[in-house]
């Protein structure tokens, strides 16, 4: 049976051939010349094999199609390979790459900025080192407040935490009277310090506290103080400081028995004051002890009025 259709076919198409090669050039169109056994299907206009060529291009195939794909129904070859989920599926690898390409570009422009940011601070930090103007220093010494009160850079700073109050250290304890703004500024930024990088505020009070007790200059721990009264209203009712608050109160409370001069004292004061503002349930375990050292110095009469106005 199969060999009797192929003879068939191979007889069918060379009587075709015959035909066709037997008229003459610009006789009539090629389409007249088929028997009549051709199915009227395969009678198909030109325009339709444009549009079916057309559809390939865009699938991006070069398959040229078939008469009897077209007359028989068969689906082309892009047809075939052109379902919906190829198209969805090479759009998302696309888009995943694109995603991919972008998070590694952050990722890269994140650790540059990291580095510049880096750079930023230890350049503020050595140029308020070396700088021999005052007023030039004070001007550094401001950018580095506002570079630690914007906390963009918490990274940054925690790594450079022990060089940077290092530095405010060794302004703290300037020997000239002539930079005693620079030093209350330097102060500032401790105090500052220490609430932009709360997670790190046991750490900082430790080194005050530290500090204090280690300096042997009046003038040097009452910047210690004024860096944790500074400290301690940033911080304000946000409660940033609960966690530690007893250990900066126990300290304070030494500190107000130990003190000698009205300067400390008063500056001791104001820090605990703020501790019985914003935690007064920590205030009150040390309320008795506090009273009884602030009626000692209220009635020393050998003190200044002033003073003793303040104490009261």
């Amino acid at each position: 049976m199969c060999f009797f259709h192929e003879c068939f076919r191979g007889d069918a198409v060379s009587s075709v051939q015959d035909e066709v090669n037997s008229r003459e050039p610009g006789s009539g169109p090629l389409y007249d010349v088929l028997p009549s056994w051709c199915p009227e299907q395969l009678a198909v206009h030109s325009d339709a094999y444009a549009a079916t060529d057309a559809h390939q291009e865009e699938a991006g195939y070069e398959a040229e199609p078939g008469v009897c794909d077209t007359a028989f129904g068969w689906k082309s070859l892009g047809e075939e390979l052109r379902p919906n989920d190829v198209t969805t599926d090479l759009t998302t690898f696309q888009h995943g790459n694109r995603a991919l390409a972008s998070k590694e570009m952050r990722k890269s422009q994140d650790r540059g900025m990291a580095h510049s940011e880096e750079s930023r601070l230890a350049n503020l930090l050595r140029r308020v080192s070396r700088e021999d103007d005052r007023d030039r220093r004070l001007a550094t010494l401001k950018q580095l407040r506002e570079f630690i009160s914007h906390g963009e850079s918490k990274v940054t700073m925690v790594k450079q935490l022990d060089t940077t109050l290092s530095t405010l250290n060794d302004i703290l304890n300037e020997s000239s009277k002539l930079l005693w703004e620079l030093r209350q500024e330097a102060a500032a930024c401790v105090g500052l310090l220490c609430t932009v990088l709360s997670y790190e505020a046991e750490r900082i009070f430790k080194w005050l506290f530290l500090k204090f007790n280690s300096s042997s200059r009046d003038e040097v721990k009452l910047l210690y103080l004024v860096a944790a009264q500074r400290a301690l209203e940033a911080a304000g009712e946000r409660k940033a400081f609960s966690h530690i608050m007893q250990l900066v109160m126990s300290n304070l409370q030494s500190i107000l028995e130990n003190v000698d001069t009205p300067e400390l004292l008063c500056q001791s004061v104001k820090c605990i004051l703020q501790v019985a503002r914003c935690y007064p349930h920590v205030f009150s375990t040390n309320f008795r002890d506090t009273v009884d050292i602030l009626v000692g110095w209220h009635i020393d009469h050998t003190q200044r009025q002033a003073l003793t106005q303040q104490v009261s």
